[in-house]
């Protein structure tokens, strides 16, 4: 598997936990699974998004 992609996996996860676990913890509000299972789908894709946009690009070699 790419490293970006893993990033982005990863990235995706770590944000939909902040979002719907941490931050309603944090607040004092309820925490809504329905919630949490729909926008973890939603995370993921925006995190491979993220990963693929900031992923290392390789400088290009000159031509010989």
């Amino acid at each position: 598997m790419k490293s970006w992609i893993k990033f982005g996996l990863f990235w995706g996860l770590f944000m939909a936990v902040v979002i719907n676990l941490l931050f309603p913890l944090f607040d004092g509000t309820q925490i809504v699974p329905l919630k949490v299972l729909v926008s973890i789908p939603f995370w993921l894709v925006g995190g491979l998004i993220f990963g693929y946009v900031s992923r290392k690009k390789e400088p290009k070699k000159p031509n010989q």
